[in-house]
């Protein structure tokens, strides 16, 4: 057998993309740890004292939250000193995280934060378990060499930093897809529904379900956001509910945020608001909304066009799962924010394309993308954020070009072991 020479140099990259992240953990403000988990604990205790509408009666209209730290004469502000928080950054999410942390606010912030750490890593091993089963990853230890490959990818290192809930998004989208393609599309969709009421970015990954016309599936998902609802409804009241929807959501839509700071915002709208906007704007800020939409609604159309199966073919579950695991990347280019720990999200995608160039399905452009993603997402250095959505993009789209015209075979092993079995 011929030596896979692309492999062998996505082998060598891999752990150098790794060290370098490992590495850039020094640089990290010490002061900044758990901060984003800081920011859940505290709207859990309001919603635990049955105080929803505190987390978002800080937020002023029309000024983007996420530029803004909270009034200390609030009573958002006091409830995170009465708990020992210092660094006091809004709450910018539906209350459905909110309230999933409440059980946390059991303990210290400090223990609740190191629970939190636990159960993402956990969530990891979850996802190692899951990539290795549906990617036909066998040999003796594969799913703690997966596992360990999610840990280091630097986005993840990152969300442990902040203490975000990227792998949480992750961790359910990936779960949720591998219901999906055995055929628990009730599980699924519920699992899929929740990622998206605890940040909306996820809500690209529904796509592949128009365009397989799977509509039964969609009516679930539609039934679950019902149900969903209702729920953060009784829990947080209408007013609080209010208050997200009418009020913070639309002043995050129309914030402007250019690429200050370490952590600078990896979005495809990032780029068009850093040469046609800021300070010395060629366009007015409407217009260049409108463009950052009609150019992603284009590349979401390219990706769902690709997603399609070949007429006469039917999508293995296996091709399925890929696919739809592959809109996580397309989540983390085109959010209106999508700082480092965001890009979290892609890192099951990552363990994929590592698999096809394996399996030798890449070829050199899929490969030489997937390294300059992997590199891009490694330093902050050189103006990177502005060059990853654009090669994650191209990614994404290039693969799934590549997918839709691939045999859709895979080996017998793999379809008696996961057949997918009817929806009850």
């Amino acid at each position: 057998m011929a030596k896979n020479v692309k492999f062998r140099i996505v082998a060598g990259v891999v752990p150098f993309a790794f060290v370098l992240g490992i590495y850039s953990a020094k640089f990290w403000p010490s002061n900044e740890t758990g901060t984003n988990f800081q920011m859940y604990y505290t709207a859990a205790w309001l919603v635990r004292s049955g105080m929803s509408v505190h987390i978002y009666d800080v937020v002023a209209k029309q000024v983007n939250p996420q530029l803004l730290f909270a009034d200390a004469s609030s009573v958002w502000a006091q409830t995170a000193h009465a708990h020992g928080i210092s660094r006091i950054t809004l709450y910018l999410y539906p209350p459905t995280l909110a309230d999933m942390v409440v059980p946390l606010t059991l303990f210290s912030t400090r223990a609740a934060f190191i629970v939190w750490i636990i159960l993402n890593v956990l969530m990891i091993v979850g996802m190692a378990v899951v990539l290795a089963r549906w990617l036909a990853i066998k040999f003796f230890g594969a799913t703690a060499l997966v596992a360990i490959a999610l840990l280091l990818y630097r986005p993840t290192l990152n969300t442990f930093h902040w203490g975000q809930a990227s792998i949480l998004l992750a961790f359910l989208v990936t779960i949720g897809f591998s219901f999906y393609a055995k055929g628990h599309k009730s599980i699924a969709t519920l699992l899929l529904v929740l990622a998206i009421a605890i940040k909306l970015e996820p809500v690209v990954v529904l796509i592949p379900l128009f365009v397989w016309l799977d509509w039964k599936s969609l009516r679930r998902v539609v039934i679950w956001s019902i149900l969903l609802f209702m729920g953060l409804w009784a829990v947080n009241g209408g007013e609080a509910l209010n208050l997200y929807f009418l009020h913070q959501l639309p002043a995050m839509a129309s914030g402007k945020l250019g690429t200050g700071g370490f952590d600078v915002n990896r979005s495809l709208g990032n780029i068009f608001y850093t040469y046609l906007g800021g300070a010395h704007s060629f366009v007015s800020a409407g217009v260049l909304t409108w463009i950052v939409r009609v150019v992603s609604a284009g590349i979401l159309g390219a990706a769902a066009w690709f997603s399609r199966s070949k007429p006469g073919e039917t999508l293995t579950p296996r091709r399925q799962f890929e696919i739809a695991v592959i809109y996580l990347l397309f989540a983390c280019c085109l959010s209106p924010y999508s700082w480092f720990y965001n890009w979290a999200l892609s890192a099951p995608v990552m363990v994929i394309f590592c698999k096809r160039i394996w399996d030798r399905r890449a070829d050199g452009v899929e490969t030489f993308l997937f390294i300059a993603v992997l590199l891009s997402l490694a330093t902050t250095r050189f103006n990177m954020a502005l060059i990853s959505p654009v090669l994650g993009v191209a990614l994404g789209i290039y693969a799934l070009y590549r997918m839709r015209f691939e045999c859709g075979e895979e080996s017998e092993a793999l379809h008696s072991d996961l057949a997918p079995v009817s929806a009850t």
